[in-house]
């Protein structure tokens, strides 16, 4: 990717980040205030309220902060170059901070929940998530430090090396690091939902991994201008889609969350929301309107798939 098309992708990756943890803030209030705790749990010492509306808060303003950012870097403003740094240090130093933490703390295992045998693999995924950040944080520093990216903000704009649209790339891209998700969620043997069915074991397993190469297939076509990439793309988000939709508006949902708690309690607890506006179904409803977002320029975006690029 050519330098321009490098700090757009940074803007994209800043608003997108921004709007997940503006998601996360929205989750963060409605637990804080809509699920009723268990009625024999034990009174907390910290107002936990109080508490969540703070955090919620804070989520709240680095979203402004990270979106502000990323529209600013497409209008070229100047200060965008700091803010983005600025960010990119406390992105890499929080994540770096977090790698560490969660490498050598000692989580105890419960009555309830044997912790100690997923340590593993929880420690393993948690790293490879903040290493992924500190990757994020550590390029935005030599990208926005680079003379040519002065140059963009300075007024001069770099040529761009590709003719590639740059809504194609930031599709792909996803694709891709999704991939590494959908990857996690099969080596974690997490549950998986088709069709509002829960499955488990080899049926999840095959399910995950049937996604995975789908979406490397899909992203490295995509790269390439292939166009059955961009057909295959299509047909991957309307399958999600309705998979998403079926499964949080068919009856039944409040059954559906019981058996992933019993499949996973460690990461799906007892008690949570059971209701289409819970953590789970916020998720589905945003990944439905990114994959909309994501087939209008695929759709827009076809006559750049007339030529493919060189391998």
């Amino acid at each position: 990717m050519g330098v321009l098309v490098r700090i757009r992708v940074s803007a994209v990756l800043s608003i997108l980040g921004s709007a997940v943890t503006l998601l996360l803030a929205g989750v963060m209030w409605l637990a804080g205030f809509f699920i009723t705790p268990e009625p024999n749990a034990p009174s907390s010492p910290i107002p936990l309220k109080s508490t969540t509306a703070v955090m919620a808060a804070v989520f709240v303003a680095l979203s402004a902060w990270g979106i502000s950012t990323g529209i600013a870097i497409f209008l070229r403003r100047r200060w965008a170059r700091i803010s983005i740094l600025a960010f990119a240090t406390l992105l890499t130093f929080i994540s770096a901070c977090g790698m560490l933490v969660i490498l050598f703390i000692q989580l105890p295992a419960t009555p309830q929940h044997n912790v100690g045998a997923l340590m593993p693999m929880l420690r393993l995924g948690m790293t490879a998530f903040y290493g992924v950040l500190v990757v994020i944080g550590v390029w935005w520093l030599v990208l926005f430090n680079r003379n040519r990216t002065k140059e963009y903000f300075a007024g001069h704009e770099p040529a761009s090396e590709s003719t590639r649209p740059l809504s194609i790339t930031v599709i792909a891209c996803s694709l891709l690091i999704g991939m590494a998700f959908t990857a996690s969620s099969a080596i974690f043997l997490l549950p998986a939902i088709l069709f509002g069915v829960v499955l488990t074991g080899w049926a999840s397993l095959a399910l995950y991994g049937a996604c995975a190469a789908a979406q490397i297939y899909l992203g490295t076509g995509l790269l390439r201008l292939r166009e059955g990439a961009r057909v295959g793309t299509i047909a991957y988000l309307c399958f999600g889609a309705v998979n998403n939709t079926v499964s949080l508006l068919r009856p039944g949902y409040a059954e559906m969350m019981r058996e992933l708690q019993i499949a996973k309690p460690i990461f799906f607890p007892a008690g949570a929301a059971t209701t289409v506006v819970s953590p789970t179904g916020l998720f589905a409803l945003s990944a439905a309107a990114i994959g909309a977002v994501f087939i209008f320029f695929l759709v827009r975006r076809a006559p750049a798939f007339g030529k493919s690029l060189a391998d």
